[in-house]
């Protein structure tokens, strides 16, 4: 009796390791997919349309996962800011609502990381109806800078601050040295954890802003080497590659 509840124990254990493996397979080609959508010269939104119902359907079997909500959150986030590159405002007016919707329901004073997403969320908003500054802009100023309160060591909540600080008129509180200097602790803190570059596309496009905040500074070596860093970490990087850092090689 005790050797058959051996044998089912450890049948059970490959099972449930199997399917604990399968998962975060599954997990990686989602987050692999998002990462190449990123990269692509032309964005495609059936990939990141892709990447969104995949996390829903992971985030749907395990209601109530606020970790995995995040995820779909950040996915939606994804395609929300790829349609500033199509100009596509039909698609992101398709998934603004749930995409704040899915990130208030995750909002918890003790995690950083969704405020600041809602902050990016609410930049985006913006970057389409302007005027929407005057109701969203310190809504999503408050939320940035309560995600650096709770976590000050957050790459993410560096990565949006840094991003409000250099498209916000000056007038309003924009502020170029003081997002140059955002970027670079950014970046500082992203690569500490190197384990977690594995496709990061947000990493990514903090070298993006991080080499047209040098440019725009006047800076134009170290643009270029930021550029050419991003390049050495993914040399596919279709928006450096192929048009920021030829722009910055050709200013004056």
């Amino acid at each position: 009796m005790k050797k058959v509840t051996l044998v089912v124990g450890i049948i059970t254990s490959v099972i449930i390791s199997l399917l604990f493996a399968n998962q975060i397979n599954a997990q990686d080609k989602v987050d692999e997919s998002q990462y190449r959508a990123y990269l692509e010269k032309d964005p495609n939104p059936q990939v990141w349309r892709d990447a969104v119902k995949a996390r829903y359907e992971d985030f749907r079997s395990k209601w109530g996962d606020s970790k995995i909500q995040y995820a779909l959150a950040v996915a939606q986030f994804g395609l929300l800011s790829s349609t500033m590159r199509s100009k596509d405002e039909n698609l992101f007016d398709e998934y603004y609502d749930q995409t704040v919707e899915n990130i208030k329901a995750i909002q918890d004073k003790n995690w950083a990381e969704p405020h600041a997403l809602l902050s990016a969320v609410y930049g985006v908003k913006m970057g389409y109806s302007p005027m929407q500054g005057m109701f969203l802009g310190s809504k999503s100023n408050s939320l940035v800078e309560k995600a650096k309160t709770i976590d000050p060591n957050s790459p993410f909540a560096w990565k949006v601050y840094a991003n409000s600080k250099y498209f916000m008129p000056e007038m309003w509180g924009g502020d170029l040295t003081e997002a140059i200097a955002s970027y670079e602790k950014c970046i500082q803190l992203y690569e500490s954890k190197p384990e977690q570059l594995k496709f990061n596309w947000l990493y990514l496009d903090a070298l993006a802003f991080q080499g047209q905040a040098y440019l725009k500074n006047g800076d134009k070596a170290k643009a270029i080497a930021t550029y050419e860093k991003a390049l050495k970490a993914e040399p596919e990087f279709s928006w450096v590659k192929y048009s920021l850092l030829p722009k910055a090689r050709g200013a004056k």
